[in-house]
């Protein structure tokens, strides 16, 4: 028989046994609900983007709507040259230090977050600074990349993620020349001068001063494969719940947040051109069918 104080103990420890687990069953459902959201909403932020960039390589129809080229493309109001060389720009820097972040951050979802926090804020200082309504950051003719953030000859726009190796020299790229050499198609951009403000400076966001403005339309359908790979590799650092901590969705809501605003700018562009395209439509129509009744 029990005494009245080992009874005591005993249910004291079977309490604090079953609180315990009680909350180890709750943290564990947190857990997994956050991660279950996380995957959710990175998996509809690829689909997003991959979507954006087909629109934008004309090979689907906005939303079964209306089919976009690249003539149509430069015709928006909103491409005027000089402001679409600036974003061409600056998308080119972005997909340029994403591969860096990543690959410096290839363990902890958390870091990985937190350095794509700073990078994404420092991004922003800097289209405010060097925004669409500044001037073009080059005076020389517009001209494309041999090869767009270090994709490598005979590999797909997706294969390959240093952002070191850009393609020929950029003395050599311009003249039209070749060396011959073995690493002449690296240039490190981290040793580049750059046109930045006297007292700006970043941590992550790599700011190289470009000799030429790179193609927008390239330079935005391998931001759009950057920014998958981006969302890829966090799924990748995040194959179960237990990574799925309160900082961890915190920093992602910020990260992610970020994301959108880049992409956002983009979607209301061809939102409202294909609602304007659709009422011409819509009138030229009414005009032939009220022309025959009148």
């Amino acid at each position: 028989m029990l005494t009245r104080t080992q009874t005591g103990q005993s249910m004291s420890d079977r309490l604090a046994s079953s609180t315990s687990a009680s909350a180890g069953a709750y943290m564990g459902s947190e857990a997994a609900v956050v991660h279950l959201q996380i995957q959710e909403i990175a998996n509809k932020r690829i689909s997003t983007i991959e979507y954006l960039r087909k629109v934008h390589e004309s090979h689907v129809y906005w939303f079964n709507t209306v089919h976009f080229d690249r003539s149509d493309i430069q015709r928006f109001p909103y491409f005027d040259p000089r402001k679409l060389a600036r974003r061409a720009t600056n998308y080119f820097l972005l997909g340029l230090s994403l591969p860096i972040v990543a690959d410096l951050n290839s363990t902890s979802p958390f870091e990985f977050l937190r350095s794509l926090s700073t990078l994404l804020q420092e991004f922003e200082a800097f289209q405010q600074l060097h925004g669409e309504s500044g001037s073009s950051s080059s005076s020389l003719s517009r001209a494309r990349l041999p090869q767009m953030f270090r994709r490598g000859p005979g590999k797909s726009r997706r294969s390959n993620s240093n952002a070191n190796d850009i393609g020929l020299p950029m003395d050599d790229a311009l003249n039209g020349r070749t060396t011959g050499t073995p690493n002449a198609n690296v240039v490190n951009f981290a040793h580049s001068e750059s046109d930045l403000l006297p007292g700006e400076e970043y941590t992550l966001l790599l700011t190289p001063a470009l000799p030429f403005e790179p193609d927008y339309f390239e330079t935005f359908a391998t931001l759009c494969d950057v920014l998958v790979d981006t969302y890829t590799k966090l799924l990748n650092l995040m194959p179960s719940p237990a990574v799925a901590t309160a900082p961890v969705a915190e920093l992602f809501a910020k990260v992610d947040g970020r994301m959108r605003k880049i992409i956002h700018g983009t979607i209301k562009e061809f939102e409202e051109q294909s609602r304007s395209h659709m009422k011409t439509e819509i009138a030229n129509i009414g005009k032939v069918v009220l022309g025959g009744l009148m």
